[in-house]
C-alpha cells in the first residue's frame, strides 16, 4: 500500500471539481488508499478528510453519510436515538459524534448529516428507509451528488432506492418494530426496512456479477470523474444520473441487474 498525503487529498478533490455548495453523500473505504503521512490515529485520519472536505464545499455544502443499526434489525437490540453506535464504520461513527450534526430516525437504516441542508435531508424522514421522504429521497430531490473514497463507483445505497421504486421481486419492506428511545422517551413507531429476501440465493458471486454489471454501465451513461489517491482512487458523480442509470436497466426488466442468474424456484416463494 502506497503512503500518500494532505497536499495529495487536496489535489485528488480538486481533480474531480468538488466546489462550494455541493451536497454530497461520501461513501468511504479508506483502507484502499494506504497510509495517510500526516494522521497519527483513525480520528485524525478522519479529521484530515473531514476538514479538507469542508472547506471545499463551505458553510453552504453539505456532507452526508450512512449511519445504519444492524444490530437493532439483527440481534433484536434496543434503539437509542442519541447513543446507539453505528455498524457502518468508524466515518460514520466520527460523522454521528460531529457537534451539530443530525441523524435521521429510522432504527435501522439512518444517514447523518452535516451543513446547509442536514435538517432538511435528515430531519423530517417518513418511516420506510428508501422510500417517499426518506433522507435519500429528499437528496435526490436536491440533486446531491456522490462522493465514493476508495469504495468503487458502482457501490452505494441509491441503487437500492432505484430497486425500491421499481419493485424488485427480490426485495419486501420488512415489518421493523424495534425498541426505540429518543430523549428518554419510548418511541412507538412501527418502520419498514426495504431488504432482500434472505432465502433467495444472492450469494457474494451473484452480488459480484451484479455490481460488475452496474459498473459497466454506469461507466456508458454516467460523468464519473475520478482521480487517483494512495493505492486506491476517489470518484464523483451526479446520484440523479446514477439512478437513472439503475432505472434504464430496470425498465425494461425488473431483473436485469440479475443477469442470467437463477435465484427463484418454481413454487416456492416468493415465486408461486
Amino acid at each position: 500500500m502506497k503512503n500518500f498525503s494532505v497536499n495529495e487529498i487536496k489535489e485528488s478533490l480538486k481533480k474531480i471539481g468538488l466546489k462550494k455548495g455541493d451536497l454530497i453523500y461520501l461513501n468511504p473505504e479508506f483502507y484502499r488508499l494506504g497510509k495517510l503521512k500526516e494522521a497519527t490515529n483513525k480520528n485524525i485520519y478522519y479529521k484530515i478528510f473531514y476538514d479538507l472536505i469542508l472547506k471545499k464545499i463551505g458553510k453552504t455544502g453539505t456532507i452526508v453519510s450512512n449511519c445504519y443499526s444492524f444490530q437493532t434489525l439483527r440481534y433484536n437490540k434496543k434503539f437509542i436515538f442519541e447513543k446507539t453506535s453505528s455498524t457502518s464504520g468508524g466515518w460514520s461513527e466520527f460523522m454521528r459524534n460531529l457537534k451539530g450534526s443530525v441523524r435521521s430516525k429510522h432504527p435501522v437504516f439512518s444517514v447523518v448529516a452535516v451543513g446547509r441542508l442536514k435538517k432538511i435531508i435528515c430531519g423530517k424522514n417518513s418511516l420506510n428507509n428508501y422510500g417517499k421522504n426518506s433522507p435519500y429521497d429528499i437528496f435526490l430531490q436536491h440533486n446531491g451528488k456522490i462522493l465514493n473514497i476508495g469504495m468503487k463507483p458502482e457501490l452505494n445505497p441509491f441503487r437500492h432506492v432505484v430497486e425500491f421504486n421499481f419493485g424488485v421481486p427480490y426485495c419486501y419492506n420488512k415489518f421493523t418494530k424495534i425498541s426505540y428511545y429518543k430523549k428518554n422517551k419510548k418511541i412507538n413507531k412501527i418502520f419498514s426496512s426495504f431488504v432482500q429476501y434472505t432465502s433467495l440465493n444472492l450469494n457474494q458471486k451473484i452480488r459480484d456479477k451484479m455490481n460488475e454489471k452496474i459498473r459497466i454501465f454506469i461507466y456508458k451513461n454516467v460523468k464519473i470523474k475520478k482521480s487517483k489517491l494512495g493505492s486506491g482512487e476517489i470518484y464523483f458523480y451526479n446520484a440523479n444520473e446514477y439512478c437513472s442509470a439503475i432505472g434504464k436497466i430496470l425498465n425494461n426488466n425488473l431483473l436485469g441487474l440479475l443477469g442470467n442468474e437463477k435465484i427463484f424456484q418454481k413454487g416456492k416463494f416468493p415465486y408461486k
